[in-house]
């Protein structure tokens, strides 16, 4: 693969007005001067100078113009999408799911390939890398770097996987800085799904402020979006909703605990009853909400998606019941459309947010 320029300072500490711009223009429709300096609360001279940035970055464009009435026509402005580009990889127990995405997060091309939780580390890394490598050959534009998603916990500002149980055999490992080593670009590491809810807060700006995301896939996890912020907690442990007692002294669970939301939901799932497998997931999803109130649920993962309609349903139910009492506004329950490129589609945004974005833990390959 061809060597990848590292960003500059500029692409890694955009100023809060860039960003903005950049968000406005991610929802699709071109925008105006004046209209983004309405929604920025600046004056449009400001906005000027923003876009002259960015158009000279390469990151917007104009987008022809409109007439309204007499007078010099309005110029509209669009984001390129093929500006940038950022790899995302979906790391599981027993599968590699790759993506490239564009600027938007759009997914460009995707790769698959098997793994195995008994892998050693160094073939992991082979494996991260092969896919990596073969997905930067697809799309145009410059390539950020790349972002991995995988079932925590992770410690995301050192990238290295902590495990849930001594018996993990990538606990402890490096992730981020070896596979750093081995590609010589920008590398992130996070939790699954902490990275699935960027990706959907970056299709979807400001639509998911307050959110929690419930992702079923091997397991059962969560992540927060509180005031506009991902949620990592003092121990990057925030959102372990899958650890969550559900069921005192309920089925055993490999944290050394029973009745564990993750625990009772696998084995719901295993015995082939999918109505309390939903049940345990909408107890899971309502503890969340009384308990950070947020305003919008995403759910995802292939488990949520094979019976998506029995898990709405009682997700909602669970939250017509549990909320009619005290002073809670409704909460909408979404499915995430990104289907099984949920996470790596997520992680390759990990990337794009933290240079257009809020900063996120990315290493550099001169460790800047």
């Amino acid at each position: 693969m061809s060597a990848v320029r590292p960003t500059g300072p500029l692409d890694r500490m955009a100023g809060a007005h860039d960003a903005a711009v950049l968000a406005v223009a991610r929802r699709g429709e071109p925008v105006a001067r004046t209209g983004l300096a309405d929604a920025l609360q600046v004056t449009p001279q400001a906005i000027s100078k923003i876009l002259s940035r960015l158009i000279g970055r390469g990151l917007m464009a104009e987008a022809g113009s409109v007439s309204s009435g007499p007078g010099k026509p309005t110029t509209l402005y669009r984001i390129v999408p093929t500006s940038r580009r950022a790899i995302g990889l979906h790391l599981t127990r027993s599968r590699l799911h790759g993506v490239v995405t564009d600027l938007t997060g759009e997914v460009l091309e995707r790769r698959a390939t098997e793994v195995s939780a008994a892998q050693s580390v160094p073939a992991l890394i082979g494996a991260l890398a092969a896919t990596a490598r073969e997905l930067s050959r697809h799309g145009d534009g410059e390539l950020l770097g790349v972002g991995v998603g995988m079932p925590g916990p992770v410690d995301s500002e050192e990238g290295v996987v902590l495990g849930s149980s001594p018996t993990d055999a990538w606990r402890g490992a490096p992730i981020r800085d070896l596979l750093l080593a081995e590609l010589g670009m920008p590398v992130l590491l996070d939790h699954d799904s902490r990275a699935a809810l960027v990706g959907e807060s970056w299709s979807q700006p400001g639509l998911l402020d307050n959110a929690a995301l419930v992702l079923a896939e091997e397991g059962l996890g969560a992540a927060l979006r509180l005031d506009g912020a991902i949620v990592r907690g003092a121990q990057s442990r925030a959102g372990e909703a899958g650890h969550m007692v559900v069921r005192m002294g309920g089925e055993p669970c490999p944290c050394g605990r029973r009745g564990c939301a993750q625990a009772e939901y696998l084995a719901a799932q295993g015995a082939g009853d999918q109505e309390s497998a939903a049940q345990v997931l909408a107890t899971t999803v309502l503890n969340l909400v009384r308990l950070v109130d947020v305003d919008r649920v995403v759910l995802g993962g292939r488990s949520v998606y094979a019976h998506h309609r029995a898990t709405m349903d009682a997700v909602r139910s669970a939250l017509d019941e549990g909320l009619r009492t005290g002073a809670h506004r409704h909460v909408e329950v979404l499915l995430s459309t990104r289907g099984t490129d949920l996470i790596a589609a997520g992680a390759a945004c990990e990337v794009l947010e933290h240079e257009y974005g809020l900063p996120t833990m990315l290493v550099l390959p001169d460790g800047r």
